[in-house]
């Protein structure tokens, strides 16, 4: 059984924000410094409103308060079962919103003498996803020459044109080693 606990988290009234764990079975709110709520506000009542647990759950009453206790905008005529999100207001100016409190299963956890509390299994964490496939990008064209397919060197020996091996500073490669042919009739 996971542990679960909650409280009332005041929305507006003396103290915005202020929250309230609810640890015990009974919770007494009021006026009076003696209650587990205490809220210093001149509609509250001293022992205004308690909060019970029982099997069905969470149960609010008013307790013959003046200026009454709500529950989502209706007035208590009795008990009543809160659910989570349930907002109760004590008079007109204190709002308390009835949430769950945040958990963290790694927390040392105190028991009862006596009682034993089974280990709970660690959570289930996703692996990390591994990176979605990109493919390679080609590379870009070699440019067009306008007129032919591939340049030309015309030769100084009367305007015939070279053998494209024989391209001067032309690069050729020959299993690891790369030769470069710097002058002109040197055939690689």
């Amino acid at each position: 059984m996971a542990y679960q606990s909650y409280q009332l988290v005041m929305k507006t009234g003396p103290a915005p924000g202020k929250t309230f764990a609810i640890e015990k079975s009974e919770l007494f709110f009021g006026r009076d410094v003696a209650n587990e709520v205490f809220i210093n506000d001149a509609e509250v009542s001293r022992r205004h409103a308690r909060l019970t647990v029982q099997t069905s759950g969470y149960i609010l009453e008013d307790l013959g308060s003046t200026n009454g206790t709500f529950v989502n905008g209706q007035r208590l005529t009795g008990p009543r079962v809160l659910r989570l999100g349930d907002m109760i207001m004590l008079g007109e100016n204190v709002s308390l919103v009835f949430e769950m409190a945040s958990y963290d299963p790694n927390a040392t956890m105190v028991s009862a003498p006596g009682t034993v509390v089974a280990p709970q299994p660690p959570p289930i964490v996703a692996p990390p996803r591994a990176p979605a496939y990109v493919p390679p990008t080609p590379p870009p064209p070699t440019p067009a020459y306008a007129g032919s397919s591939q340049p030309t060197r015309a030769d100084h020996s009367g305007g015939a044109e070279a053998p494209q091996d024989m391209v001067m500073g032309q690069l050729r490669l020959f299993g690891c080693t790369a030769v470069l042919a710097c002058r002109r009739g040197i055939r690689v």
